[in-house]
């Protein structure tokens, strides 16, 4: 009998394929999967992550509250303090608002000339320009000159009336009346402010003559501190009616302070 090889090659080499098959699926079964393993440390790690930010997340929001609590603060001083000068000054203008309507529209004002007492009605009048109030005589006109200077005005008379601010600088009443009227001339006389009215006595009075006119220069504290320069004809003296008239000055609420207006010590010149 003649052995053929080919069938039993054949059958081993159907029992090597199996025993290969079942090895590969062996190892692809034990064969770990580090893709598997990155996903879950990084599951892991995030899930870490955010337990740590929802844990630091009540700590910034309590800082933002405490933040936003101090600045509510700061903003109800600042509306606390507003609010006080605002009270002030209502308080201050209702003040001068009630003195201003305390004063009569009209006002019977007293004078002496020639050792006879004169008497006559004067209106109430406000300077906006400088922020005062006075009565004024009849034929007497009250305007605005510049910016810290009003005029009383008649005929070839006129009253200068400027408001002084001393702002922390004591004013020199008898140097600024000195000054001005050595502006008007080099012979201006100082004059015994004891014949002045009751309410300006102790004012510095100096005299200055300018060809035809006459000019007075009145520094005073009373009743408001202020600069006034009278100037007349010689041959027809209103002295007495325009003191009259100036002793009546207030100050109102729309009274107005600069730096120029509280410099009254400033280069002086001719009131002509």
């Amino acid at each position: 009998m003649q052995f053929t090889w080919k069938p039993f090659i054949t059958a081993i080499m159907a029992i090597a394929l199996v025993s290969g098959c079942g090895t590969k699926e062996t190892n692809e079964v034990k064969q770990p999967n580090p893709s598997n393993k990155d996903t879950t440390q990084t599951e892991t790690t995030q899930s870490d992550n955010t337990g740590k930010s929802e844990t630091s997340q009540p700590s910034s929001k309590n800082e933002n509250i405490a933040s936003e609590n101090g600045g509510a603060t700061n903003t109800e001083e600042n509306n606390q303090q507003s609010n006080t000068e605002e009270n002030k000054q209502q308080t201050n203008a209702e003040e001068n608002k009630q003195q201003e309507e305390a004063r009569p529209s009209e006002m019977q004002l007293s004078y002496m000339v020639d050792g006879k007492e004169v008497k006559e009605t004067a209106s109430l009048k406000t300077s906006d320009n400088q922020g005062f109030s006075l009565y004024v005589l009849k034929g007497w006109e009250l305007e605005a000159e510049e910016p810290h200077s009003d005029l009383l005005l008649r005929d070839n008379s006129f009253v200068r009336i400027r408001l002084l601010h001393e702002e922390g600088n004591k004013i020199d009443y008898a140097k600024l009346a000195e000054e001005h009227a050595q502006a008007v001339s080099s012979d201006a006389a100082r004059q015994d402010s004891a014949n002045l009215p009751e309410s300006l006595k102790g004012a510095a009075w100096y005299t200055a003559q300018s060809e035809n006119m006459t000019v007075h220069v009145i520094a005073t504290s009373n009743p408001v501190p202020m600069l006034v320069m009278i100037q007349t004809p010689k041959d027809k003296e209103e002295l007495a009616p325009a003191l009259a008239m100036i002793e009546t000055i207030r100050k109102t609420d729309s009274a107005k302070q600069d730096k120029e207006a509280a410099n009254p010590n400033k280069s002086v010149s001719s009131s002509n």
